[in-house]
């Protein structure tokens, strides 16, 4: 689900949170964007799914809260199922925030109100605040307005999803994080078991131990915008990361992959925090076409289709009728890595390239 989601957005097509006013049993097209389905909530399940659906059908849009308390069968939409749609914000719609709901025994409440007013409408008997033919509703709790932080937000999506949807902690920064990996998170399962490579990612969770010997070791997890992988590290590269280890950190690990007991593990050989790198607009390039040699711009063109990329170039040229500027065509942009002004400063020279 992460690869597919990544794919439609990097196609322009939104993939939108649970809700339970607009999504359907599984996902679905809703006002043209594809609305995450509500059996995919962990926890919450195809019976539970079908209630919430067949009952907004039935009798509307759950106005509030209450209301969805009040219709939905709490036999099959559980206090389980409930606090899982509160955590990836499927109640949103309703107006109630998820930090009032998350506060402690809130969710107890709620739901022993909805409980009540179901076996009240089922008996059929009127409250003991029903006074002279006008009903006095039972007072309902009191639910706090305040919210998380995004922060909070965006792990309780994680934690009920399993992957963000509304927002990735590193979209910001997901371009310049995949130039420095030589592939994404999603890809580790389809490598070959011992094969070492580069993944970068923010750190989701993490967990200390010691082995056998008594030496210290850490589990975590590292998320990119596709997927998860648990990174091992052991005590001899504990000793010189562990400055790093923490969670939220985003770093950037060397590995070997280990697919062993059925499952991909990445197990760490280098770990480095992640820095991006001061994006370049262009590429300048300095040439004195009087003193070039023969073939030299030939070089230079096969040098550019060897790193393709989006950076324009730039190039200076001294002739024999004056100093002309030049801007290749976007057929001839570059990949501005190290590599490159390497293989561009020895064939033009140390200050021609900038």
């Amino acid at each position: 689900v992460p690869l597919y989601v990544l794919a439609c957005k990097e196609m322009g097509i939104e993939v939108e949170p649970p809700d339970v006013n607009l999504s359907q049993r599984d996902f679905a097209v809703v006002e043209g964007k594809i609305r995450f389905g509500l059996n995919a909530v962990k926890n919450v399940g195809e019976s539970a799914a079908r209630a919430i659906v067949a009952t907004r059908e039935e009798g509307g849009p759950f106005e509030t809260v209450w209301d969805f308390v009040e219709r939905v069968d709490p036999q099959v939409v559980n206090k389980r199922a409930l606090e899982a749609l509160v955590k990836c914000g499927a109640l949103g719609s309703t107006g109630v925030s998820r930090m009032g709901l998350l506060e402690e025994e809130m969710l107890d409440r709620v739901m022993g109100w909805g409980s009540r007013h179901q076996e009240d409408q089922i008996s059929g008997q009127s409250s003991i605040f029903d006074l002279g033919g006008e009903q006095a509703e039972r007072p309902r709790p009191s639910i706090s307005p305040a919210e998380y932080d995004k922060k909070i937000l965006l792990a309780l999506e994680k934690e009920s999803l399993g992957l963000y949807v509304s927002e990735h902690p590193l979209d910001g920064i997901k371009d310049a994080l995949r130039r420095k990996v030589d592939c994404p998170v999603v890809e580790l399962e389809r490598r070959r078991d011992g094969e070492v490579l580069t993944v970068g990612g923010i750190v989701g969770a993490l967990r200390q131990t010691t082995t056998k010997k008594g030496e210290p070791m850490v589990f975590l997890r590292l998320d990119d915008v596709t997927g998860s992988v648990e990174a091992i590290v052991f005590n001899s590269v504990y000793n010189t990361a562990k400055e790093l280890l923490e969670a939220d950190r985003v770093l950037i690990i060397k590995g070997r992959i280990d697919h062993k007991e059925g499952e991909t593990k990445l197990i760490a050989l280098e770990v480095a925090p992640f820095e991006a790198a001061v994006e370049r607009k262009e590429v300048r390039l300095r040439l004195d076409a009087r003193k070039a040699p023969a073939g030299l711009i030939r070089e230079l063109a096969e040098l550019v289709e060897r790193y393709p990329g989006e950076t324009k170039i730039v190039l200076a040229m001294d002739t024999s009728a004056g100093p002309h500027i030049y801007e290749f065509g976007t057929e001839h942009r570059v990949r501005p890595e190290p590599d490159f002004f390497a293989e561009a400063k020895s064939l033009l020279g140390e200050a021609a390239v900038t």
